[in-house]
């Protein structure tokens, strides 16, 4: 997820947005949140700013080292301002309290595999690398066999002390940071909410132009109805609008926007622990039915096939009345798009719509992984000189202290807490806006204090709580927030070898099958009838094999 958030970073450097989850995981973890990393902050409440060493539990610790060591670590990240994350003040302080230091191998998402790829090829690898599951063909268990990287699972409880207690706490955390035979490969980077472990609140999904919506006096649309009349409304009103609804190249889109409303998600899902393909399910026939009557109406974008807007719908559109509705992120739903200078008009109003469903009351379902604990990994590398030492480091950043620090810098310099769990920008950060330096006050925090969303250890997400307070847009948050996650394979689900190589074989035709087909019958050069047969040649292609691998890898994770 958050490489494709890079990707939106690259284009305006608005925010590293979010990577992003369900109040469902929420629920399910708010009682335990209690046990997660405030065991941490009850060891030593000092705020790690003003802290002057730091031991574990057996006293044999203790930061910051005696002697100043060195780690080098690889990781994706960009910043159109500074190039050396070393120049971030919070990195600075971290370098302080540790006295370690860091030589940062750093790539941008454009180049990061070719790199990888090569970096891996000559033996020259650093000592830790951020997000090698990305890249590493087989995976990360694949990567320790090959001798890469190394196995952590008779050594982290004693070289990560703090996260091996958060992992523990949860048991569906336990579950995600382990193989399917029970082996810790790498340390997951895990969600937090300012320190308690808990998937992040939904930050995509729907949205629609409302000022256009406000001409109709309709509101915002819930049901797949409702949505169908304000698109018919909007388009009587402004004819001019080339590509009313967006959709994705390949007529669906990253978040199951709409698929969802029919119970299916755009390729595999599971429903009560049995795994599903939705084009295989008359629920998707149902989406197809739907999306072609609109595409013939011409409420859906003639041309989504080469607009693609599967993630989020292009500024130009949305800001210059080319497109009344299509997904987009928080960030990006109000005032942002009209601020970038794409819209000049006065009322102009991007707002967010509720997942869609067929029957009022329904509980929206998602197709995008917010919900879920874990990011991305960290691994130890088979060259590194003194593993101890990198496990610490990275222990470190599990801490309640580093999490503050990393997501929010520096408190009464780039932030100021509340006293109510609440934290607020600087005025500092804010003047830094207000004069033009930066763009907003996202940018400028993660150009002079924190590395963003490219960060480890603890993911504070509610830091853009902070970083937008006051912003119309965090209402998007609460919209988007209803949805369930139910039908999502957790991520960590993982396949053995000879199950990947033979499931690759397989879903390659069926994936290109599925892609063709869903445009022709959305675009009408297929008809409804030919369905059945659509059916038969995906039965033809083995889809019932990969749905046995599927569902074989699935139960091993359930197991774990």
């Amino acid at each position: 997820m958050k490489k494709i958030l890079s990707m939106v970073m690259c284009l305006v450097l608005l925010t590293s947005l979010f990577t992003a989850c369900s109040g469902d995981e929420q629920k399910s973890t708010d009682e335990k949140a209690d046990t997660t990393n405030k065991t941490s902050e009850e060891k030593d409440t000092k705020d790690s700013t003003e802290e002057d060493s730091e031991s574990d539990a057996s006293g044999e610790w203790t930061w910051p080292l005696a002697e100043k060591k060195e780690l080098s670590i690889w990781i994706v990240w960009q910043n159109d301002y500074i190039e050396d994350p070393n120049e971030l003040k919070s990195i600075q302080k971290i370098e302080e309290l540790t006295n370690v230091h860091i030589d940062w191998h750093v790539v941008n998402s454009t180049e990061a595999a070719e790199k990888f790829s090569l970096m891996v090829a000559s033996g020259d690898t650093p000592d830790i690398i951020r997000g090698a599951e990305t890249y590493y063909a087989g995976g990360l268990v694949k990567m320790v066999e090959d001798g890469i990287s190394i196995e952590l699972t008779d050594i982290i409880d004693k070289n990560m002390p703090v996260y091996s207690s958060l992992r523990t706490s949860i048991e569906k955390l336990s579950k995600d940071t382990v193989t399917d035979d029970g082996r810790i490969v790498a340390a997951y980077t895990l969600a937090s909410k300012t320190g308690d472990i808990m998937g992040e609140k939904m930050w995509g999904g729907p949205s629609i132009r409302k000022d256009w919506l406000d001409e109709t006096g309709m509101p915002i649309p819930e049901t797949i109805d409702e949505w169908y009349e304000t698109l018919k409304a909007i388009k009587a009103n402004h004819p001019e609008c080339e590509a009313p609804l967006m959709l994705g190249a390949n007529g669906t889109d990253s978040f199951g926007s709409f698929t969802s409303a029919y119970g299916v998600l755009p390729e595999f899902y599971k429903d009560n622990g049995t795994v599903k393909f939705g084009p295989a399910e008359d629920g998707y026939r149902q989406w197809l039915e739907t999306m072609s009557k609109w595409y013939a109406e011409g409420l859906i974008d003639q041309n989504f096939v080469t607009n693609d807007a599967s993630f989020m719908v292009p500024f130009d559109y949305y800001g210059t009345g080319k497109a009344t509705a299509g997904n987009t992120v928080w960030g990006y739903t109000a005032h942002t798009i009209a601020t970038m200078g794409y819209s000049q008009e006065e009322d102009y109003w991007i707002s967010a719509a509720p997942y869609p469903v067929l029957e009022k009351g329904d509980t929206p379902q998602a197709a995008f992984p917010m919900s879920e604990l874990v990011k991305e990994t960290t691994v130890v590398t088979a060259t590194c000189e003194d593993p101890e030492l990198a496990m610490r480091y990275l222990d470190f950043w599990y801490e309640y202290n580093t999490m503050k620090l990393e997501s929010l810098g520096i408190e009464n310099e780039s932030y100021v807490d509340n006293g109510d769990g609440t934290y607020s920008v600087h005025d500092s950060i804010v003047a830094k806006v207000t004069d033009g330096t930066y763009p907003n006050t996202s940018t400028a925090m993660f150009t002079e204090y924190t590395l963003g969303t490219s960060d480890f250890g603890l993911y504070n997400w509610e830091m853009f709580d902070a970083l937008y307070e006051g912003n119309p847009a965090t209402e998007a948050y609460d919209v988007w927030n209803t949805a369930k996650f139910d039908l999502m394979i957790p991520p960590t689900v993982s396949m053995t070898d000879e199950e990947s190589y033979e499931y690759a074989a397989l879903y390659t035709s069926i994936q290109t099958l599925v892609q063709e087909s869903t445009v022709q019958f959305i675009m009408g050069n297929k008809s409804m009838d030919e369905y059945d047969e659509f059916l038969e040649t995906l039965e033809s292609y083995d889809i019932a094999r990969c749905l046995e691998i599927r569902q074989t890898a699935l139960d091993r994770y359930l197991a774990r």
